[in-house]
């Protein structure tokens, strides 16, 4: 039973981390886009005004993800908590110390990696 809570943990636990780094890698900086669209109208050979138009749906499209990403961070979250109170409603208090701690080493274990 314990192995099933901690295995479902270590899944949402995954599957956060997991949207951070899709979110991260969407995110770009605007140095990141111009970039891309200085690669773009070389590449394609665009005039003026299909750069103009190519750069604005660009934007358009980061802003679409970054409001779907934060949608479903916030949908992600409420999940964890739901969990975490349930889970404290089965656990001891020592139990739920224990499993923050793996869950914290877990945690800076991906960001370590991350870097």
């Amino acid at each position: 039973m314990k192995i099933k809570i901690l295995l479902i943990v270590s899944s949402m636990m995954v599957l956060l981390f997991t949207a951070s780094i899709i979110h991260a890698q969407n995110k770009n900086s605007p140095a990141d886009n111009q970039n891309a669209i200085n690669r773009m109208t070389k590449e394609l050979g665009l005039n003026e005004a299909q750069r103009s138009k190519v750069e604005a749906i660009l934007n358009t499209e980061q802003k679409k993800v970054e409001a779907v990403f934060n949608e479903e961070r916030k949908k992600l979250q409420l999940i964890q908590e739901e969990t975490r109170s349930s889970l404290q409603a089965v656990l001891t208090p020592e139990q739920m110390e224990k499993l923050e701690n793996k869950m914290r080493q877990a945690g800076n274990k991906n960001n370590t990696q991350k870097k």
